[in-house]
């Protein structure tokens, strides 16, 4: 009996030991107290951000903005990611209650002006003790901000548009291709473009039928014959014909460029036909596909220059439409991106070769792709790499919080954050900024021309004599990055 009491007051003193030397884990420092007011605006400065909020200073020692490229949340229960794409972090101290963040900080944060993304964000207060443990606390609500436009230069606008017109072969849409053409060049007329990159109008029948052409009209020809009615013959396409011989496989011709013919010049030479037969390639280009793909595939560009008739100026357009696949698997959607992106990196690589005179050079299209991806914008953020301005940073935006697809839906609804997808993009480069963007449409439409709405931009390709304004987006961010 008492060896037994002997080895348990044994054991209790090792016990008691043991205890003794690991710490106790340390309390977690107090919950910050709430953000209660949180705005964001554009500005200052061109490519710059202004937060303010309101915070009463108790159990905080600091303050963390946390951004992302798409939608985030901080709650367990949330199905958004808890990041968004390119996450990026900044640190305001404790007494902070605004703060600017600078054209390096955005370029930082995969938001410089020029690639026309939004940030998303959320702030955080933030408690952290001597031991370094830290304690958060969120605003609730996920924003979205837009850094402050670059206002183009002095100089003559030029008025610039993309439009997916919808192929005439969808004839289970809900109205065919031929009676919607009078609404779509109605559209243009009204807008008054004065070069347009038009994707899905393809050079087979206006009636979408497959067969032979004799005695039908083709779907480029319809369009025109269409703006005749209502403009007189001030528009021309640059080709109407196929890029590639009957029979060949192909994916879409429907890249196709229009332009007011009283204003410009066609100063490309884009023939319609090869050898007297109803073909060419003049003025495209083909682009990559999967080494897995077919040539049913495989896409062309459309190109042309222009010049200016009043003043002798001339620029280079570009019509693309890039792949058009999507998937919810991730890895698959990672390489339909990087198709996308080879894509446009074969338009940035081909028009630098083209380009010797060292042009403004303006891409409109269908890019398949958008900012808010999980997984990428990737044919954006290359042109964007290769000095290239995205239009919609403009300093007036017009139905910006919607999508530019509309999917033929009855009402359109606005983005949550206040910013529409798009997929419509009009990019320039060598002339920085853009002072108006619209996505054309009307919230409520039983008649939408397309289940793409058009977007135009107005910008200046070539400044006047008397500008003074030398600073460009470039020259603001050359300590951050563009990419997002």
């Amino acid at each position: 009996m008492r060896r037994s009491n002997l080895a348990l007051s044994a054991a209790v003193v090792a016990a008691t030991a043991l205890c003794a030397a690991v710490p106790a884990q340390a309390a977690a420092p107090a919950t910050p107290y709430s953000i209660s007011a949180l705005t964001a605006k554009p500005g200052p400065g061109v490519g710059e951000v202004t937060l303010n909020w309101t915070h009463n200073g108790a159990k905080t020692t600091s303050f963390l903005l946390e951004t992302g490229l798409n939608a985030f949340s901080k709650s367990a229960s949330s199905s958004l990611p808890t990041s968004g794409r390119h996450a990026t972090f900044f640190t305001f101290g404790k007494s902070a209650r605004t703060a600017t963040l600078t054209t390096a900080q955005l370029a930082q944060a995969g938001a410089a002006v020029q690639t026309g993304n939004h940030l998303y964000f959320r702030l955080a207060a933030v408690n952290k003790d001597a031991s370094g443990a830290t304690t958060k606390r969120y605003y609730p609500y996920l924003q979205a901000v837009l850094p402050r436009p670059q206002a183009p230069r002095a100089g003559s606008t030029v008025r610039i548009s993309s439009f997916n017109v919808r192929t005439a072969r969808a004839l289970t849409d809900p109205r065919t291709w031929l009676e919607r053409a009078p609404d779509v060049a109605r559209q243009i007329v009204a807008y008054k473009p004065h070069v347009v990159a038009v994707q899905e109008l393809g050079p087979g029948r206006a009636d979408g039928v497959s067969g032979t052409l004799q005695g039908n009209i083709r779907q480029t020809d319809s369009l025109l014959k269409e703006l005749d009615k209502v403009y007189g013959q001030k528009y021309d396409l640059v080709r109407t014909t196929p890029y590639v011989a009957p029979g060949t496989p192909t994916d879409s011709q429907g890249m196709r460029i229009l332009y007011d013919n009283t204003r410009y010049r066609l100063a490309s030479s884009c023939p319609e036909t090869t050898s007297g037969r109803s073909y060419s390639s003049s003025c495209s280009f083909q682009v990559p596909i999967l080494s897995t793909d077919s040539e049913e595939k495989r896409r062309r560009v459309a190109y042309a220059k222009f010049e200016d008739k009043a003043t002798g100026k001339k620029f280079w357009f570009v019509s693309v439409h890039l792949d058009a696949r999507h998937s919810s698997t991730r890895s698959t959607e990672v390489k339909y991106d990087a198709l996308r992106a080879s894509q446009g990196r074969t338009v940035v690589n081909k028009m630098n070769e083209l380009n010797t005179e060292k042009l403004p050079i303006i891409v409109g299209g269908d890019f398949n792709s958008w900012s808010t991806s999980a997984v990428g914008n990737g044919a954006h953020d290359v042109l964007v790499d290769d000095g290239y301005y995205d239009t919609s940073a403009a300093v007036t935006r017009k139905n910006f919080q919607y999508k530019t697809i509309n999917d033929w839906a009855l009402t359109m609804t606005a983005a949550a954050q206040g910013v529409g997808v798009r997929i419509d993009m009009l990019m320039v480069k060598g002339a920085p900024g853009s002072s108006y963007f619209e996505n054309v449409m009307k919230v409520t439409d039983e008649n939408r021309p397309s289940d793409h709405n058009m977007i135009v931009s107005d910008i200046v390709p070539f400044a006047s004599s008397t500008d003074t304004n030398s600073t460009t987006w470039r020259e603001a961010t050359l300590r951050g990055t563009s990419r997002g």
